[in-house]
């Protein structure tokens, strides 16, 4: 396998401070963690699919091992709310409103395989996984916000009758 090299390519996303004072009018009296949760965190979970099914197809599997669980078995994805532990990571930010996770159960294989050792070769697949389908995520999580904020925004108005 070739030597994996990290995208490090920055992405600017704009509009997003108009987007929060939009949120924040659309659940006006109501708690603002429940409106991220009924569209930021539905969006974000969908638009990481992509990530999920390359890492579930890709993540290393040892057919020789007898064992009843292999890693690509434990793949799973999940958006969320950040919370106070998952801040103090160095992939979340403060200002993060939700964060979508495609992630394997942490164990010594899989840090070994995505980071290697001292005696063992990097065979990163879920970073690798990421970087090859970042822009297809970011056209799905335009789309799945433009669907999930009308949505809400009229199941609100339908409350508020």
């Amino acid at each position: 396998m070739a030597d994996y090299v990290p995208n490090e390519r920055k992405i600017k996303l704009e509009g997003f401070a108009e987007f929060e004072a939009q949120l924040l009018a659309l659940g006006n009296g109501m708690r603002s963690d429940l409106a991220a949760r009924a569209t930021m965190a539905k969006a974000a979970k969908i638009a990481m699919e992509p990530v999920y099914t390359q890492v579930a197809t890709t993540a290393p599997y040892d057919e020789k091992s007898t064992g009843p669980i292999h890693l690509r078995d434990t793949v799973r994805l999940e958006s969320r709310i950040p919370s106070n532990r998952d801040k103090s990571s160095n992939y979340v930010n403060e200002s993060d409103a939700v964060i979508a996770v495609v992630s394997v159960k942490k164990s010594a294989v899989s840090l070994a395989n995505e980071f290697g050792t001292k005696n063992m070769a990097a065979q990163p697949f879920l970073r690798r996984a990421l970087d090859s389908n970042v822009d297809n995520v970011l056209t799905i999580l335009k789309s799945q916000l433009g669907a999930w904020i009308p949505a809400y925004a009229a199941k609100l108005a339908r409350q508020r009758k």
